[in-house]
């Protein structure tokens, strides 16, 4: 098997309770010999943590080692320039969601793969999930016979999921990139609103829509997608409450049926719960996700069914301890080496930005 010489910008907290693991682990697929970070602590730590050899502050520098591929975990408003150079400079890139926070970021992106004939696979882990796989599956065979999608999704943060794994704070940032990055992050968030954003409505878009619930609308997103449905561009209703800790997003299916989602970010009560349930014409199925940064934690799928007279039937399916984050970096390999299509594309994620972006504009009309 072909090892890909691979670089990863960003290791901030999904870099280093995932991408870097994963990516020294998997020996046989991946050579992690270089890393981009502007914090010197996080490049020391991480340097002696996974023996990488070319630790760098910026993406310039990296782009001189040789390499075949990056893996972009930098802050959200930095992905279209940092994935549209790594593409530029011929590596194939797996690039964090959201892919951008606007519409034209990912019109961007899109533009610099197709300039460069390279692979860019957007980072929906969930999707390479074995129990979501699995899903797809036990779906009826047409979107008419869904009557309702329903996401209900409480997020505490991620403190609690986090506290046993080797994070090193990047405290040592200098405080004129943080501002820019700040400054970027306001900008582009008042793109998407089109307009001024008060502090509950930057919460709620940067956060609970493009952030969090973005996730959920991708795993949607792929259940259609199966069943032949696009995804809309739109959402007929959107709302935010609790100061825009929490959102809401919902819109039609073909035939008569609803997605109806829920993301509360609750920092009272540390425990993570993520629902996905799908009420069909004669069947129920659910996904019940655990905290992403518990590794090897398998997915819980569950099916309802009617069996005989009235009784109830309810399998559950334990399809795999395997993690979603290595699945997804080996789907990255496969697609950089030719073997496989690339699933998460940036024409997905450009759907699902529209389709976020207009639900935070229904809830504040």
């Amino acid at each position: 098997m072909r090892r890909l010489r691979v670089g990863l910008v960003g290791a901030g907290l999904v870099g280093q309770a995932a991408h870097a693991f994963y990516l020294w682990q998997d020996r046989e697929r991946f050579d992690l010999v270089a890393l981009a970070d502007p914090s010197p602590s996080v490049r020391t730590a991480m340097g002696a943590r996974y023996n990488i050899a070319e630790l760098h502050a910026g993406l310039d520098d990296l782009l001189a080692c040789e390499l075949d591929a990056v893996v972009i975990a930098a802050p959200d408003p930095l992905h279209p320039a940092l994935a549209a150079a790594s593409l530029a400079a011929g590596l194939h890139v797996l690039c964090e969601k959201p892919l951008s926070l606007t519409v034209s970021g990912c019109d961007r992106i899109a533009a610099a793969r197709d300039r460069s004939g390279r692979v860019l696979q957007v980072a929906y882990m969930k999707r390479y999930d074995p129990a979501y796989r699995s899903a797809l599956d036990l779906l009826p065979e047409r979107v008419e016979d869904i009557k309702l999608i329903s996401v209900e999704v409480n997020d505490p943060d991620h403190e609690p999921f986090v506290a046993h794994l080797p994070i090193t704070a990047a405290d040592d940032v200098p405080a004129a990139l943080r501002d820019r990055t700040r400054a970027q992050h306001a900008a582009q968030l008042q793109e998407a609103a089109g307009g001024a954003l008060d502090e509950a409505g930057a919460r709620a878009l940067g956060g609970g829509f493009l952030s969090a619930l973005v996730h959920d609308v991708a795993v949607v997103h792929g259940m259609l997608a199966h069943l032949g449905c696009e995804l809309p561009a739109s959402a007929d209703q959107g709302a935010l409450f609790d100061q825009g800790r929490g959102v809401q997003l919902a819109f039609a299916l073909p035939g008569g049926g609803r997605v109806a989602m829920t993301y509360l970010n609750l920092h009272g009560v540390p425990d993570y719960h993520e629902r996905i349930t799908i009420f069909c014409t004669d069947r129920i199925v659910e996904l019940e996700f655990p905290s992403p940064y518990l590794r090897h934690l398998p997915t819980r799928l569950r099916v309802r069914r009617r069996g005989g007279g009235q009784a109830l039937e309810v399998q559950e399916h334990r399809v795999s301890h395997e993690d979603a984050f290595r699945e997804q970096l080996r789907a990255f390999h496969a697609a950089a080496t030719g073997q496989a299509p690339v699933l998460t594309t940036a024409e997905q994620a450009r759907r699902d930005i529209e389709l976020l972006t207009s639900a935070f504009r229904q809830a504040v009309a």
